[in-house]
């Protein structure tokens, strides 16, 4: 039990990463629309920036976990 959450641990807290980046992205353009008074035109920029970068985190979770599977020594007796 412990290793199998000590192999997610790094993965634990990966939605909210994505929630809070999302958020930071779509906020920030906000907050400069309404300084610029642009509405609703940096909202939408950071949104799609946070989608970006929600994908780029998604990415690179891929690569790590496709790297640690090839790491990993396969197990060829199933068991016996």
């Amino acid at each position: 039990m412990q290793e199998a959450l000590r192999a997610l641990g790094p993965y634990l807290g990966l939605g909210l990463q994505l929630a809070l980046g999302m958020a930071f992205f779509v906020l920030g353009g906000y907050v400069l629309d309404r300084w610029l008074r642009t509405l609703p035109w940096l909202t939408l920029v950071g949104a799609v920036l946070g989608l970006v970068a929600v994908v780029a985190k998604l990415w690179q979770v891929n690569v790590r976990l496709q790297q640690q599977r090839r790491r990993r020594p396969r197990d060829t007796s199933h068991g016996k």
